[in-house]
């Protein structure tokens, strides 16, 4: 359901008023990661007076509504992008649909929420990496997420500066854990779907550029199974090696299995296709400067591929940066000048 359906949970909570809010539930939980243990997530449930009860959820409401920007017709909505692992667009809400395609999150997802069921009472406040707000209202929930450690109050002489609150008539010491709560959402749960307001923060909560190395790596994989990979001029697994630098990594990890399959079914034409333009490359140089020019970055790939035989060719000090372009769908026409060049991200 289209975050700004009126049956949506996120929607109707943007839109609640105060007395709207107090048939919502909310539980505050703080959380960390254990990456070495077998619960990756440990959690604690923090009990708050009524009164900050009511002050977070008021919060969390004003939060949304400042993530709304006016659409075309000047309406106040949620403007929302899928996510792209390549780039982080600052003026829209990203969206992570978790499926099967990404298991991996998926299970962290689940292993998440059922930390959030089951509080440790031994939970080390001191450790906390971010802080879950729960909100349920007629048997949906929203998890929203702080990415933010809590405070400790130091009472050291040599301190520069302490916390005092007043308690009757006199000011005492802070002795004891101290929580920022509310203020801007890193990212919130619904559902099967992630949305995401600081991408930094997203990958942080669920170690997600480890999951981005997995992608990549059998991305990388798959590719080199492919039939124009099975020469020897290919060297697939120096190629394999050359992909594995951190540069490449987000662009090899966004391939989805859509592309990979086009890749496969349609490279022969492809290579038909380059052939046609190595063909007609003028003889006079002036215009064979120009026609070069024109084909950009695909001019590139004739050193990559063997058109007659319809095989890949890398070579010890190639970069793998053309053929990860090609593989990855980024090589587009431009409709303006027809030149062909790399996009940079699609939305």
């Amino acid at each position: 359901m289209d975050i700004n359906h009126n049956d949506n949970l996120i929607y109707k909570l943007s839109n609640m008023s105060d007395e709207q809010l107090k048939d919502v539930d909310l539980s505050f939980h703080l959380v960390r990661l254990q990456k070495e243990a077998d619960q990756l997530y440990q959690s604690a449930e923090i009990q708050l007076a009524p009164d900050v009860i009511t002050w977070l959820k008021k919060n969390v409401v004003k939060s949304l509504n400042g993530l709304k920007q006016a659409d075309e017709t000047e309406n106040k909505v949620f403007l929302v992008g899928d996510y792209n692992h390549e780039i982080s667009i600052n003026d829209q809400i990203a969206k992570f649909t978790v499926n099967e395609e990404y298991k991996e999150l998926s299970d962290k997802v689940g292993k998440l929420t059922t930390s959030l069921s089951n509080p440790d009472p031994e939970y080390p406040e001191k450790d906390t990496k971010f802080q879950i707000v729960k909100l349920t209202f007629n048997n949906e929930t929203a998890y929203f997420c702080y990415y933010r450690s809590i405070k400790k109050n130091s009472m050291k002489a040599s301190s520069k500066k302490i916390l005092v609150y007043k308690n009757a008539s006199q000011y005492e010491f802070v002795d004891d854990t101290m929580i920022d709560l509310g203020g801007s959402i890193d990212f919130f749960i619904v559902n099967n779907y992630i949305y995401i307001v600081s991408a930094q923060r997203f990958e942080n909560a669920f170690v997600y550029s480890d999951h981005m190395i997995e992608r990549r790596d059998q991305n990388i994989e798959q590719i080199i199974s492919m039939p124009f990979f099975d020469s020897e001029a290919s060297n697939s697994k120096m190629f394999q090696e050359s992909c594995k630098k951190y540069a490449y990594s987000r662009t090899l990890a966004n391939i989805n299995s859509e592309t990979m399959a086009a890749v496969q079914k349609n490279f022969d034409a492809r290579c038909k296709e380059l052939s046609q333009i190595k063909e007609n490359e003028p003889k006079d140089q002036t215009a064979k400067e120009r026609y070069i020019a024109k084909y950009g970055i695909l001019w590139g790939l004739f050193e990559y591929i063997d058109l007659k035989n319809r095989k890949v060719i890398f070579t010890e000090d190639a970069s793998p940066k053309p053929l990860i372009h090609f593989f990855a769908n980024k090589i587009v026409k431009s409709f303006v000048t027809e030149d062909y060049k790399v996009a940079v991200a699609y939305e």
